[in-house]
C-alpha cells in the first residue's frame, strides 16, 4: 500500500500552519513529517485527515491553488477536523510538529480507541527538526543553540512579522 501524498500533505500543512508551501518545504522537513504522522497515526487516520481537509476546501469554494471562503473554510475545518474526535488530536500534532520539530504521543482516549503506535510516542523526528520548527520564524527568533545570528544581535529587539501582529501596534 502507498502512503499519504506529499503534496496533500503539504496542503493541508498549509491551511494548519498558515506557513507558505516553499516555507514548509524550505525546512526540508516535509518528507519526514509526513511519514512520522503515517507511522505514528496509521494509514486510516492519515488518509481521513487529508480527506476531510479536501472536503473542508471543496466547502469554502476551493481546491489547492484557488480562492476560497475564509471564514466557511475556517467553520468547515472545525467541524470537520477539529471537532473530530479521531482527526482533531492527529490535526493538533500535525501544528505542532512543524512549529516545535517534535511529535507529541497523542492522547490516551485516542491511542485506546484507535490503537497504540510505538512511533506514536513524544519524540524528535531528526536532530535537525528543533532548528526547522517554524516557531522561530513566526516569533522572528533563532533556535537557541543553533542557527547563531551574529555576535552583538541580543542587543536588538526580536522581529516580529506584521502579519502574526493582527492589528496590534508595535
Amino acid at each position: 500500500m502507498t502512503g499519504p501524498s506529499l503534496q496533500d500533505f503539504l496542503s493541508l500543512s498549509v491551511d494548519l500552519t498558515a506557513f507558505e508551501e516553499t516555507a514548509l518545504l524550505g525546512t526540508g522537513m516535509a518528507e519526514k513529517y509526513l511519514a512520522k504522522v503515517w507511522a505514528a497515526c496509521g494509514d486510516e487516520a492519515v488518509v481521513a485527515l487529508l480527506d476531510a481537509h479536501r472536503s473542508a476546501r471543496s466547502d469554502a469554494g476551493g481546491q489547492q491553488r484557488t480562492a476560497l471562503d475564509r471564514d466557511v473554510f475556517d467553520r468547515a475545518l472545525r467541524h470537520r477536523i477539529f471537532g473530530d474526535d479521531r482527526l482533531g488530536p492527529v490535526a493538533r500534532n500535525v501544528i505542532k510538529l512543524w512549529f516545535a520539530g517534535t511529535w507529541y504521543a497523542l492522547p490516551r482516549e485516542w491511542t485506546d480507541r484507535y490503537g497504540a503506535r510505538a512511533a506514536g510516542e513524544t519524540s524528535t523526528v531528526t536532530p535537525a527538526s528543533y532548528q526547522e520548527g517554524l516557531l522561530w520564524r513566526a516569533i522572528g527568533a533563532n533556535p537557541p543553540g543553533a542557527k547563531a545570528p551574529g555576535y552583538g544581535s541580543w542587543t536588538q529587539p526580536p522581529r516580529i512579522e506584521d502579519r502574526y501582529l493582527k492589528g496590534a501596534t508595535k
